[in-house]
């Protein structure tokens, strides 16, 4: 099961609309075959590591360990039991049931029918925990939002004139991709992109085409089409917009645009973030600018915060990584715990997670 989580783990951020699963199938006391939910969720777990055994009759008689209760529905793949009971495996290690209302726990009852064991064990807090981003998204369609803020040291994301390239150093901006390879969608405001002109995308070796999707949030829909972001194939951009907005006039052809909620003259937060999930995405990083991000916590929208300090200092000439969220009393203040500190040479990686 501790080699199973690590497949699931393995998975994160590229399987959308599925969960990340992790699948070890052992006989003998050999592993056979690791498996975990490919791109875009297909093939699933089990059936993955199922296809790396060339000799299926080994299978016949051997133990499958998994970290969520395998699939017994159609969706864009069969059933995982199937397999499961056509190669007569003979045992299955879960380590918690699918809340998804479409299996929730059919797919035991029917191993159990078919004569196959099945054991269920709360294995690990981290399994539990990779799960429920997915039991969230699906059934209160809420995904897991992690912000980003590569800042100086005192809370600077860039000068009055808008530089920013580069405050944080090449070690920090490596797992600033590592971030985005690990989330299936990446969340930003119009002015990031007008501004900035960034790619966005993820260029740790070996993810150099893994371009993560993207929403936008654009009230004055004049984004010109030569904007980098536009660029690179396979990739899904998404718009936020409200259809009542007069400055509307050519749409990108290559862009997704989606109607959302007004709320105090800004687009909904909660309206968009609602429409990622119902899209199938479970995981958020958020790189836009301190409006945004200011919006986000004091919604309190914010799962976890991955937070890059530079040594360096800007003070009253700086942008604020954050914007005004309302706070006039020191009580009221957002809380989050810290989880740690990571130091990369000479920059700082705090790690927090809503309390």
């Amino acid at each position: 099961m501790i080699l199973a989580e690590r497949m699931a783990y393995r998975a994160v951020g590229s399987t959308a609309p599925n969960p990340p699963v992790g699948v070890i199938i052992v006989k003998d006391q050999m592993i056979l075959a690791r498996g975990w939910t490919q791109v875009n969720g297909s093939p699933h777990a089990e059936i993955h590591a199922i296809s790396q055994v060339k000799d299926k009759k080994k299978l016949n008689g051997a133990t499958l360990y998994t970290t969520l209760e395998p699939c017994s529905h159609y969706g864009k793949n069969p059933p995982c039991v199937e397999k499961i009971i056509k190669y007569k495996i003979a045992k299955v290690y879960l380590s918690q049931e699918d809340e998804n209302p479409k299996i929730n726990g059919s797919s035991i009852k029917i191993l159990k029918k078919s004569g196959i064991t099945v054991i269920k064990k709360n294995f690990s807090n981290n399994t539990r925990e990779l799960n429920k981003i997915f039991f969230r998204s699906l059934n209160k369609l809420k995904p897991y939002v992690t912000l980003k803020i590569a800042s100086t040291s005192d809370g600077k994301i860039a000068t009055k004139s808008f530089e920013s390239k580069w405050i944080t150093n090449s070690i920090s901006r490596l797992h600033g991709h590592k971030l985005r390879a690990k989330n299936d969608c990446i969340l930003v405001g119009s002015g990031t992109i007008r501004k900035d002109n960034p790619l966005l995308n993820c260029r740790l070796a070996g993810h150099e085409k893994s371009n993560t999707d993207i929403f936008i949030l654009d009230q004055r829909l004049n984004f010109k089409k030569d904007l980098k972001i536009f660029s690179l194939e396979k990739r899904r951009i998404f718009i936020f917009y409200n259809r009542d907005n007069s400055l509307i006039k050519k749409k990108i052809k290559s862009v997704t645009y989606i109607d959302v909620k007004v709320k105090n003259n800004l687009l909904d937060i909660a309206d968009m973030l609602k429409k990622i999930a119902e899209l199938g995405y479970m995981r958020v990083l958020v790189e836009g600018g301190s409006i945004l991000t200011g919006s986000l916590i004091k919604n309190n929208f914010i799962d976890e915060i991955q937070w890059f300090r530079a040594n360096k200092i800007i003070g009253g000439n700086g942008l604020e990584a954050i914007s005004s969220i309302g706070i006039n009393k020191i009580n009221d203040a957002k809380r989050f715990k810290l989880l740690k500190n990571k130091i990369f040479e000479d920059d700082q990686l705090s790690i927090y997670k809503r309390i």
